[in-house]
């Protein structure tokens, strides 16, 4: 069973206001939360550690921005990546002010400890 440290919506360890400890999250939470940081990480940012970790924004940038593309290149950063996605579902941009882009995802994904393929859904905001 894949675990990792929980973590808020803006990158930091979750800590337990009781208890004062790191909260560890398994299952559907872990799957959305690693999809949320491959998306969060820029392809090649992190060329030491993991080199192929991240999404590559290129074709994002600028005033032609293919949705159809974007679509694409998210499904499979996402299906390579996190191996426990079956299937990316729905993929929807929210263009922001300030640059920003809004992506929500959906996919179906099957949890190391289940034999059933289960909905995980979340989005991240990036700067464009």
């Amino acid at each position: 069973m894949a675990k990792d440290f929980k973590s808020t919506e803006y990158g930091d360890l979750y800590v337990d206001p009781l208890t004062h400890d790191f909260v560890l999250v398994n299952g559907l939470e872990e799957i959305t939360q690693r999809i949320k940081a491959t998306l969060e990480t820029f392809y090649g940012e992190m060329d030491v550690l993991d080199p192929e970790q991240g999404m590559d924004y290129t074709n994002f940038l600028g005033k032609r921005f293919e949705k159809a593309r974007a679509s694409d290149e998210l499904r499979d950063t996402i299906k390579r990546q996190v191996p426990e996605v079956d299937s990316v579902e729905d993929i929807q941009f929210n263009f922001k002010p300030n640059r920003r882009l809004e992506i929500t995802f959906r996919a179906m994904a099957t949890p190391t400890e289940s034999d059933n393929s289960q909905e995980v859904e979340g989005s991240v905001e990036i700067g464009v």
